[in-house]
C-alpha cells in the first residue's frame, strides 16, 4: 500500500494523542522496526546538539531519565523540554535516535520487556509498521518534531 504524507499525518496525529508512555513505547517500536536501515551522517547539522541532550539525560537517575522523555514528549516547561525545542526539526529527530541507541546500551533507561501497549497505542503502531521506510522516516520526523 502507498501512504501520502497525509496518511503519515493522520498516524502522528493518532500518536499525540496516546499517553506519554504509550507515545515514547509506539516510537521505541517504531526504531526498532527501522534500525537496521539508518545511517545518521555524524556531520548532519544538529546531531552534536542531539548527543547534548543525551550526555544530559544520561547523567540522570532512571526515574528522572523517563521523566525528561515524558516531559518531551508531553511539552513541559522546563530546561530540558526548551533545549529541544530549540533544535531544529532534523536534530529533533536525532535525540530520539540517540536516545534510542542509549536504551540499547542501557545508558538511558531501557524499554520495560513487559510493557504492555494500550489497544489504540497498538492500532497506531501496527499502521506506522505498515509503512514503509521512508514513510516511517516521514513519520518519526513528524512525531518528533511536533514534541516539545
Amino acid at each position: 500500500m502507498t501512504y501520502t504524507q497525509a496518511n503519515v499525518e493522520q498516524i502522528v496525529d493518532s500518536l499525540r494523542r496516546l499517553n506519554a508512555d504509550d507515545q515514547l513505547a509506539v516510537l521505541w517500536f517504531v526504531y526498532e522496526e527501522m534500525k537496521g536501515g539508518i545511517t545518521p551522517d555524524p556531520k548532519t547539522a544538529g546531531l552534536e546538539l542531539s548527543q547534548a541532550i543525551l550526555h544530559r539525560i544520561q547523567q540522570m537517575s532512571r526515574d528522572e531519565q523517563l521523566q525528561a522523555q515524558r516531559d518531551i514528549v508531553t511539552g513541559a516547561d522546563n530546561e530540558i523540554t526548551r533545549e529541544y525545542r530549540a533544535l531544529n526539526p532534523r536534530a529533533r529527530l536525532g535525540v530520539w535516535y540517540v536516545l534510542a541507541q542509549g536504551m540499547e546500551e542501557e545508558s538511558v533507561i531501557p524499554m520495560p520487556p513487559n510493557y504492555q501497549l494500550s489497544s489504540e497505542a497498538q492500532k497506531v503502531l501496527d499502521q506506522a509498521k505498515q509503512l514503509d521506510f521512508e514513510s516511517q522516516t516521514s513519520f518519526m520526523s513528524s512525531a518528533s518534531a511536533k514534541m516539545g
